[in-house]
């Protein structure tokens, strides 16, 4: 070892020394284990998304080549990168802040957000700009030669579902590859590896030999925080909420999609200052653009090193909360957006949804957003006459509160609609809508307890009774495919 490459080796262990306060000896073994990067010259840990005191409980003299091997680990950035990028161009710049609603979950292939579990689909743009970041994040690390340290629940999300995409390419390459009329005529077909080859052109030849190849079922059971987290695909039962019984029991923590960000104890945050690119930041809207601004609050970082601009809430930021009151409320929400989505392909044809004012207009429905801001301007651009004076009539489907303080099952209610609050005086800070039954009387439903919103066909209110009396029978979530037909007898 030349003189030069001695004194980098000590700076790099002081340095190791300085930033982990570790004793000399603790990090010139830990440096002992760690790659050098030829072209700089600076030592760094496959390991580095981990905390110190996790890397040395966990990681020391682990190697990132015992779970998968190079060419994997460069497909795996290739595909993160890939989705990263796609989410950026097709989900966050297509849907802005409303809800998405999916038509047809098994027909989009370069689409992400039909990938991620449903109860993320309430959320706005800026939500899913940062979940496609959360795959840009590990494409970075893994093109740098660390290891795709998940540093929260989307990052882990995010490499669950990078994996399965992988998989999915390498499983289509070796279909391809076994087909002899895959090619053009007058071309020579190519195996698998060509494929992959052709389709991602800095991966290089790869060897697709071994049978258990591009699986990634090491590095997954040795990466993924919470294995529970599979509970989410397909969750129409509110298991993210943390008042959910089997949620609590199995996960033990809030899993709602706004609380996806928050960095794991075991891990570091990541740069607070990496942004977007600038493409896509140049495109998002204003609401994206200001929630946005304050992120590196959110991650922890020194107000003082902040803009004194960027910490303050913008002056037209509702308050309170639209977030579902309890579990129950936030799966039928689910559901509901999961049967919108169902009747715009099978009934209206509708396979590929631009935006939630189409569904509005041919379908009649909608769920609002978790997001108060967008939650309200939804309200406000749905029922442009809910006014003083005026009022439009509206269904709404409400979970409505019993006196013990639970919930029934949600019952639709016509009504007037007068006017819509962005925050209410009594003990819970939501927002509300102002509205008046068949009786004249006037009353509040909070954004918390409504569950979804559809077009009156008449202009007849539903006869109103008291909370202690009995409710006449209206569609229930079974019903609800149909919501236009006839309300079904009373028993």
């Amino acid at each position: 070892m030349s003189k030069n490459t001695t004194r980098e080796h000590d700076r790099a262990v002081r340095a190791y020394m300085a930033q982990h306060a570790v004793p000399f000896s603790e990090a010139r073994r830990a440096l002992a284990t760690t790659p050098q990067n030829e072209a700089s010259g600076t030592v760094f840990s496959e390991w580095e998304g981990f905390t110190p005191e996790e890397r040395r409980r966990r990681w020391d003299g682990v190697k990132l080549s015992s779970l998968a091997s190079r060419q994997e680990l460069r497909l795996l950035g290739e595909v993160a990168a890939e989705l990263g990028s796609s989410m950026y161009a097709l989900d966050v710049l297509r849907w802005n802040d409303e809800p998405v609603v999916i038509a047809d979950p098994d027909a989009p292939d370069d689409h992400v957000v039909p990938r991620l579990p449903r109860c993320s689909d309430r959320q706005d743009q800026a939500w899913r700009a940062r979940m496609a970041r959360a795959f840009c994040d590990l494409a970075d690390d893994l093109r740098s030669g660390k290891a795709p340290v998940a540093r929260c629940h989307a990052e882990d999300l995010a490499l669950m579902v990078a994996a399965r995409k992988t998989r999915e390419v390498v499983e289509q390459a070796r279909e391809m590859g076994g087909d002899p009329h895959a090619v053009n005529p007058g071309q020579k077909p190519l195996d698998a590896a060509g494929h992959l080859a052709d389709w991602y052109p800095g991966l290089g030849r790869v060897s697709l030999r071994r049978t258990d190849a591009f699986t990634y079922e090491a590095l997954e059971e040795a990466l993924l925080t919470e294995a529970e987290i599979y509970l989410l695909w397909g969750d129409d039962q509110g298991f993210e909420c943390p008042d959910h019984p089997v949620g609590r029991q199995m996960m033990g923590e809030d899993m709602r999609a706004e609380r996806w960000f928050d960095t794991f104890a075991t891990t570091l945050p990541r740069d607070h200052d990496r942004g977007f690119p600038d493409e896509v930041w140049s495109q998002l809207t204003d609401h994206a653009r200001r929630s946005l601004a304050h992120e590196p609050l959110w991650l922890g970082a020194d107000p003082e090193q902040i803009s004194t601009a960027s910490q303050q809430p913008p002056e037209d930021a509702p308050l309170g909360t639209v977030t579902a009151a309890n579990f129950q409320v936030a799966a039928w929400r689910q559901q509901v957006l999961n049967l919108i989505g169902e009747a715009m392909g099978t009934k209206h044809r509708v396979w590929n949804v631009k935006s939630t004012d189409q569904v509005w207009e041919l379908d009649g429905r909608t769920v609002f957003s978790d997001i108060p801001a967008v939650a309200l301007a939804q309200a406000r651009r749905l029922l442009p006459a809910a006014v003083p004076g005026e009022g439009e009539i509206a269904d709404i489907y409400w979970a409505r509160p019993a006196p013990a303080g639970h919930y029934y099952r949600p019952l639709w209610f016509r009504v007037r609609v007068w006017k819509i609050e962005d925050r209410s005086t009594g003990p819970r800070d939501v927002p509300w809508m102002r509205v008046q039954w068949a009786d004249g009387t006037l009353s509040g439903i909070s954004f918390t307890d409504i569950v979804a919103l559809s077009r009156a066909t008449d202009q007849d209110l539903s006869p109103w009774a008291p909370v202690t009396g009995e409710l006449l029978r209206m569609p229930t979530i079974e019903d609800y495919s149909s919501p236009f037909d006839e309300a079904p007898d009373e028993d």
